[in-house]
């Protein structure tokens, strides 16, 4: 956070823990609530929270989401620039 860099974390536990802990299972399917995730999913998280994309969607959703990106970037740079993102959301319909 001290260097805005947007860093997620693979584990924490506590270290007395580690001579205790054995590996059961590896690439393998887990579920956190409704969602399953699957070993390959592209898995994006920061504190706001995570993203799963699986893997048989990828090569549709990565192009979608970097022209949407650009536009949110575009659609920054004009607001900044004093535009009213009212307008922006009207003219772009992105914010």
């Amino acid at each position: 956070l001290e260097h805005q860099l947007p860093v997620f974390s693979l584990c924490v536990y506590a270290e007395d823990s580690a001579p205790r802990m054995r590996v059961v299972k590896y690439r393998c399917k887990i579920e956190i609530g409704d969602v399953s995730i699957h070993p390959g999913d592209l898995v994006f998280g920061d504190q706001e929270g995570v993203l799963i994309i699986p893997r048989e969607i990828e090569k549709d959703v990565a192009p979608q989401a970097l022209e949407k990106a650009r536009g949110e970037k575009s659609v920054r740079s004009l607001i900044e620039k004093g535009m009213a993102s009212t307008d922006a959301f009207k003219t772009y319909g992105i914010l």
